[in-house]
């Protein structure tokens, strides 16, 4: 079998020099001659490997690494970046920009040889799940520029919700400040019909619920309470809540950090409403976050405000969903 590279490369006489070493070691190059020609060439040939400078004119490396590898079509292509650039800042942000391996650029492209049998050889022991789309037609530049503005928005929409959860913990902190901000964040993206946080207090948990008019409340924290407990949470420190309530469809998200379970998010739609892929996305970058907002929030230390006796923990919170 000959592996296909993708090969991005805006000098004439590397581009030349590194396709031949490759050529020379049996695979078969794709050649592309800047970033944007590049993409177009990852999405329309799906080569097995990509390599690609860093320092280009228009899309770099550190960009085109990390539009492919936040592409679902591309995503599992290992990417290597070759450059002459060879400090730490220059490879910590090669890496983190997704890259597979950071490779300076030598005579004899050596490391670059070996690199490229070691990712291929791993890449052939797992499978590789694509998005089919249409085969028959090719990407205009066009198309690839609507991919790349559609991924940049998503990239920028990622980050704004985790900055907006890490802004969570800036002013107070206690558990009724956080739940407080958490739930209007939430009622602000998504469209839910009931809400749960369960924090992981030690000795036992508690539990603070969003819920709409319609929803029997006692019966919804007891839903999340169960699921709590077989997630591994500790019991609620109130009295065990009643009630029989099962939604279809409700997104759990386990909050952990350092493998300590530290609470528990739970989000349950409308009667015949399926969240979107990019809402249950919402809900594990929100969930990922929140871990460091509780582990904050734990060694701060603070005390937390005692549930009412009436079992409704949140009657001195706003509820989103009246």
């Amino acid at each position: 079998m000959s592996f296909r590279l993708l090969l991005i490369e805006d000098s004439p006489t590397q581009l030349l020099t590194i396709s031949k070493t490759l050529q020379g070691e049996g695979y078969s190059v794709i050649e592309a001659r800047n970033g944007a020609e590049g993409l177009a060439r990852a999405y329309n040939e799906l080569p097995d490997l990509i390599i690609s400078d860093v320092v280009m004119t228009g899309i770099n490396g550190y960009q085109l690494c990390r539009l492919v590898k936040n592409d679902p079509d591309l995503s599992q292509t290992p990417v290597i970046l070759l450059t002459k650039l060879d400090g730490s800042v220059d490879r910590f942000w090669g890496f983190k920009s997704g890259a597979d391996r950071y490779i300076p650029k030598e005579p004899g492209f050596s490391s670059l040889i070996k690199a490229t049998s070691e990712l291929l050889e791993e890449a052939t022991l797992k499978p590789r799940l694509r998005v089919i789309g249409e085969p028959s037609k090719t990407l205009s530049g066009e198309d690839v520029n609507n991919r790349l503005n559609q991924l940049l928005e998503r990239l920028l929409f990622e980050a704004t919700i985790v900055d907006e959860v890490r802004r969570i913990a800036e002013d107070v902190l206690d558990l009724d400040s956080v739940t407080q901000k958490l739930f209007d964040l939430l009622s602000s993206i998504l469209d839910y019909q009931a809400l749960g946080l369960v924090v992981n207090q030690g000795q036992g948990s508690v539990l603070r619920v969003d819920a709409g008019a319609k929803i029997d409340e006692s019966a919804l924290r007891a839903y999340i309470a169960k699921i709590a407990l077989q997630l591994g949470l500790p019991p609620l420190k109130d009295e065990p809540p009643r009630g029989h309530y099962m939604p279809e469809n409700a997104l759990t998200q386990p909050i952990d950090i350092t493998g300590q379970r530290l609470g528990l998010l739970v989000v349950v739609p409308y009667a015949q409403q399926i969240f979107k892929p990019g809402d249950q996305k919402v809900v594990r970058l929100i969930g990922e976050q929140l871990s460091v907002v509780l582990r904050l929030l734990e060694l701060k230390g603070r005390e937390i405000a005692p549930t009412t006796n009436s079992g409704s923990p949140r009657s001195e919170l706003t509820n989103n969903k009246s």
